[in-house]
Formats: C-alpha cells, structure tokens, sequence
C-alpha cells in the first residue's frame, strides 16, 4: 500500500485500526512492513476477486451475508475516541464540500444563494436524526469495491483508515445502496432481516427491523451527500475523473430514498432537478 500525494489517506490510521480490527477478528490484511518516511506499507495480498466486480446472480446472496457478518464484528469493537474519530465532527464539513465543490463549482448552480437554506434544512433534519442512532464504529466506506471475496466462506476488507464512531447504518447503506450493483427490494429487506437477526447492537437497543431500515435510509443521504462533496473535489483539484460516472446514480438513490419519508420527501425534487445539469455539465467535459 502507497499512499498517493493528494490523498488524506493515513498510513498511522491504517495500521493502528488494522490492529484492532484483526483483533475482533474482521478479516483484514496483515501487515508485513511499515515505513513512515516513505509513505508506504507492504501488506497481505487479497488477490483480485474484488466484489465490485465478483458479485453475479448466483453468489450475491451468500457472499453479502458474508459482508454483513463483518459489520457485525466491526460495531462491537470498543469506540476509542483517541483513534477513531467522531462522526458528529466532521458532518459539517460534508456539508461544505457538497455545496461548495458539488452545487457551486462542479455544477456551477447559479442560484446556490436561493437554495442554500432548503439544502441546510434537509441536512439538519438528517443529522439530528442520525445523532439519535446506537453510536457504532463504521468503516465508513464499505462498499462492494472495497470488500474481496477470499474464499466462499471468508469476506476480506480493506481501506479501512477512515473508520469512525458513527451512527448505525452507515456499513448498511453502503452496500445497500452501492455505487456498482443495483439490489431489488427483495434483496435488501432479507439482508437487512439477517443483519437485525444477528446484531448484538441491535438486540441490546431492543430495535425493530423497520427502525434499522429507518436508520440505514437516512444513514445513505447523508452519505451520499458527502460522497458528491468530497468526489467533486477530488476532480477539480487532483483531476481525476473516473467516479464522476456514479454521480447519476448518486443523485437518483437521493431522490428515492427521500420520497420515502414524510421529513425529506418535499427536498425529492431538489436532487431531480439537479439530474439535467449534471448531464449538461458531464457532455462538456
């Protein structure tokens, strides 16, 4: 592993929570060889099945189970403060990112002044709910892309460095609501069945399986806000243009998903409109 100039990747960050997490036996690299001035670590290799690319029809079932069992072992680990962040710090700065490098400078939306109060009115209404969640670690980014199948038996994860102490639900919409895979209705409610059927958080928070379905919805609108934030600042500062397919995608789960509740579904049409200027501004790019 080398961390790239530009990228706020932490090499420090990525040791210290693989210690931890190999402790509560999440299946993550080993680590071989760590060097500070170099910026570089050598670690276990987990070959190339990764499940951006390995899920199919046949094996999504087994192999997201699998995933889930790793949730599981992540949200019980002790939340230290002292090395994992706090969620609740850094919602603003999402919140910065999406408007700034997003709505004002990828989109160029000229009436930003005239939406910034409805934009500032959905997000309070989805942080003060998330700080009403079970407070977990997540890793924070545990998408298909950032799993590999190992065995037909054995999830390894990776890019773990930014795990945190957040809200529950984070883990869930990641894979969920994933960038690469489109999941029917049907998929998601048995996943999320197995999740709740087999968490300690939620049987020590007495949570019925249609409040973590709750929990998870709103845990992805705030994430997908933050990943249109912080990927439209990795392309206007570093250049690199390869996510900026997915910001379709992006916006339509939070158009949908905010239909689904009486709180957030008057912002639905907010990210709607938003889908003509993105395909407007990719066309020029």
């Amino acid at each position: 592993m080398v961390v790239p100039e530009g990228i706020d990747e932490s090499i420090e960050s990525f040791y210290t929570k693989a210690e931890i997490f190999k402790k509560a036996n999440v299946n993550v690299p080993v680590i071989y060889f760590k060097n500070d001035s170099l910026g570089n670590l050598i670690v276990e290799d987990f070959g190339d099945d990764v499940l951006q690319f390995y899920l199919n029809e046949k094996n999504s079932n087994k192999l997201i189970k699998l995933a889930i069992e790793q949730i599981h072992k992540i949200e019980v680990i002790k939340p230290d403060e002292r090395i994992f962040s706090d969620f609740e710090k850094i919602t603003e700065n999402n919140l910065y990112l999406f408007k700034r490098f997003f709505l004002e400078e990828f989109l160029e939306v000229t009436e930003l002044e005239n939406l910034k109060e409805e934009i500032d009115e959905f997000y309070s209404i989805i942080i003060s709910e998330l700080k009403d969640n079970p407070k977990v670690i997540n890793h924070y980014d545990f998408e298909s892309r950032n799993l590999i199948s190992l065995s037909e038996k054995k999830i390894g994860v990776i890019d773990f460095q930014d795990a945190l102490i957040g809200p529950l639900g984070i883990d869930l919409a990641s894979i969920f609501k994933d960038l690469y895979k489109k999941w029917t209705k049907e998929e998601i409610l048995e996943w999320l069945d197995f999740y709740v059927e087999n968490s300690q958080i939620v049987k020590t928070a007495s949570l019925k399986t249609a409040e973590v379905k709750r929990m998870v919805d709103i845990a992805s609108l705030q994430r997908q806000t933050r990943i249109l934030g912080k990927l439209s600042q990795v392309f206007l500062e570093l250049k690199r243009s390869a996510r900026l397919k997915d910001f379709k995608t992006i916006l339509k789960y939070l158009m949908t998903t905010s239909l689904e509740y009486d709180e957030t579904k008057r912002y639905s049409d907010f990210f709607k409109n938003l889908i003509p200027i993105l395909e407007q501004r990719l066309k020029t790019l």
